[in-house]
């Protein structure tokens, strides 16, 4: 008997992609550059690629992340790894973003798709763009969830019924899952109220809490946590060095958990839940719950929100707070 197939191994056209991407390399190496930081990267991620192609079973997931990473290691994030990743991964965002359709009841064979795996083509490559850490970790299952939460914000704007749901996470089997419940099921729909209510409870805690938050501490984190922005790009927009971007999320992350943990203790309906002391130890649930609740309903009003880094809900009135201190 086979052994199962084990998820790095799962196939995935990675050679044909790797040919075209060491192709690309090596036009724009011919090209020529006055930088020799520039030169020394292409060379480095051509041995890379190289050193994959060599290998017989390199069309594998695993393959896959070794070479994102390994280029995103060495400082490479132009448009020809964007363009590996996508001819990767774009048949894989066209069958996730088809399922989610039909299992919302819409058709699977629209014309909606191939926008839709534009948008998430477009979002892969802003995250390849910003990443800006020593050692890289994105992984396949990451990557593909984007085109799951372009669906959903389609979804959201072509469908009233779809929005302001809690069901907006992949289930860990990458099965169909689905938006809202069934109109002619009573206690269905006092369970999606139930649901309704305690995602605005959240998302008012929230928001609340991060708006409390000192300017430049809070603009931060709305910068990285909601806008994905690098602490370059955070550091040119606040005024600020860049070695203190970090410490300053890192203050308002840990600001932001104090104050929430004591209302949502208050919550009802979230006992038991992650929220406490296990959130603490969860640190994805951390680094992206902002980002979770700001996509909640309608949003957030983003005009208030780039302008004046203030957040509240799409629907509620717009302020005008001081003018973002640029001193720490």
């Amino acid at each position: 008997m086979t052994e199962p197939t084990t998820r790095s191994a799962r196939p995935l056209a990675v050679r044909p992609a790797l040919v075209r991407f060491r192709s690309r390399l090596r036009q724009a190496m011919s090209r020529g550059s006055a930088d020799p930081e520039r030169v020394a990267r292409r060379h480095a991620v051509l041995a890379l690629v190289d050193a994959r192609l060599a290998d017989a079973d390199v069309d594998t997931i695993g393959s896959f992340e070794q070479v994102l990473n390994g280029s995103l290691d060495l400082g490479y994030r132009a448009q020809p790894l964007a363009a590996f990743t996508f001819e990767c991964l774009h048949r894989r965002f066209a069958a996730r973003i088809r399922r989610r359709l039909a299992a919302c009841g819409q058709d699977p064979d629209s014309a909606e798709v191939a926008d839709l795996v534009s948008t998430t083509a477009e979002a892969v490559h802003g995250l390849i763009r910003g990443a800006r850490r020593e050692r890289h970790t994105l992984r396949y299952a990451l990557l593909v969830s984007i085109a799951d939460h372009r669906t959903i914000d389609f979804l959201r704007r072509k469908r009233p019924e779809y929005r302001e749901t809690m069901d907006d996470r992949a289930s860990e089997s990458d099965g169909i899952w689905t938006l809202g419940t069934r109109r002619d099921d009573p206690e269905q729909r006092i369970v999606r109220r139930e649901r309704v209510d305690l995602a605005r409870r959240l998302r008012g805690a929230v928001l609340g809490v991060v708006n409390g938050l000192p300017d430049v501490e809070r603009a931060a984190l709305v910068l990285v946590e909601i806008e994905g922005l690098g602490y370059d790009a955070v550091a040119e927009a606040l005024g600020i060095k860049r070695t203190d971007v970090g410490n300053v999320v890192r203050r308002a992350r840990l600001k932001r958990d104090r104050q929430l943990m004591p209302i949502l203790r208050t919550i009802p309906g979230l006992e038991g839940h992650m929220g406490f002391s296990e959130m603490q130890q969860h640190r994805a649930l951390r680094l992206n719950m902002l980002r979770w609740t700001t996509e909640m309903g309608d949003g957030v009003c983003h005009g208030c929100m780039r302008r004046h880094h203030h957040l509240h809900t799409a629907d509620g009135p717009c302020v005008q707070p001081e003018p973002l201190r640029a001193a720490l």
